[in-house]
């Protein structure tokens, strides 16, 4: 990908981008503006080789810098990851939220009986995407099985508890 193609795919984030000398090396630096309560995830700087500042401007401004050698696509994939980890922490509480919203009500239903609730167990669908092998095709590469997971709501107490 080109570098109009990487700054495209965080748009909504990007901020600039400057090349630097610094103490004879070239640096990169690509700096973004994240909404309030984004954090940086903490293996991002062993995972991609990069460094991270956090801009003094404006809350939520980040500096992500790399050696021209690493090149640009580096910092761009540092930047990608951290906006996906949010996004899907994003997605996470939401619903988490909408959940907590669904029991309060099934609680709330006087016409189902108090034993039934000490039953209660969630039950919740994981795909498994299997592996292209030497024997399998190409057709079967995106076939995924459903399995299903049961948790009882003693599990569920002690999940909610934990946090």
């Amino acid at each position: 990908m080109d570098i109009k193609e990487r700054i495209e795919n965080v748009k909504q984030y990007f901020k600039g981008m400057q090349v630097e000398n610094l103490e004879g090396a070239n640096i990169i630096y690509v700096i973004v503006q994240f909404p309030p309560r984004w954090i940086i995830d903490e293996d991002i700087k062993d995972k991609f080789g990069v460094s991270i500042v956090q801009g003094q401007d404006y809350p939520g401004q980040f500096y992500f810098c790399a050696e021209m050698e690493k090149g640009f696509d580096v910092v761009f994939d540092a930047i990608e990851y951290n906006v996906e980890k949010m996004l899907t922490a994003q997605e996470r509480a939401s619903l988490l939220k909408q959940k907590v919203q669904e029991l309060q009500r099934l609680f709330m239903d006087e016409s189902i009986s108090i034993e039934s609730l000490r039953t209660l167990d969630f039950t919740y669908k994981t795909n498994k995407i299997r592996k292209k092998t030497a024997k399998t095709s190409e057709k079967n590469d995106s076939i995924s099985s459903e399995e299903n997971n049961t948790i009882s709501l003693e599990d569920a107490k002690a999940l909610v508890e934990d946090e």
